[in-house]
């Protein structure tokens, strides 16, 4: 993949448990673990339709730099919207090692 396709910003979040003071049970909270560029696609009208035929929320797809630190517990953040992983990230077709496609959707 060119780089110059790799044009928008994207926020890698993970899930830190941390322990509640009281010794109850802990509670997720998403930190950002790093900043890439990646390119960013919303999904066609077309495309949700056929999402939600195939019973997904898929919303957008983001196209990143072959990675093997991110997966479907991890989280994408793009201009202030979050986004949940849907399913394992899908490697690129010609030597698996170019790049990745992730599928995602909207969280609140």
């Amino acid at each position: 993949m060119r780089a110059s396709k790799l044009r928008n910003r994207v926020t890698v979040y993970q899930a830190i448990s941390t322990p509640s003071p009281m010794g109850g049970s802990s509670t997720p909270t998403w930190t950002p673990v790093r900043v890439l560029w990646a390119n960013f696609t919303p999904l066609s009208v077309k495309d949700v339709i056929n999402a939600q035929a195939a019973d997904s929320e898929t919303r957008a797809r983001c196209v990143l730099r072959y990675r093997t630190d991110i997966d479907s517990k991890s989280r994408i953040e793009h201009r202030g919207q979050m986004y949940a992983i849907d399913g394992d990230p899908l490697p690129d077709d010609n030597s698996g090692l170019e790049y990745i496609t992730l599928m995602l959707k909207s969280v609140s």
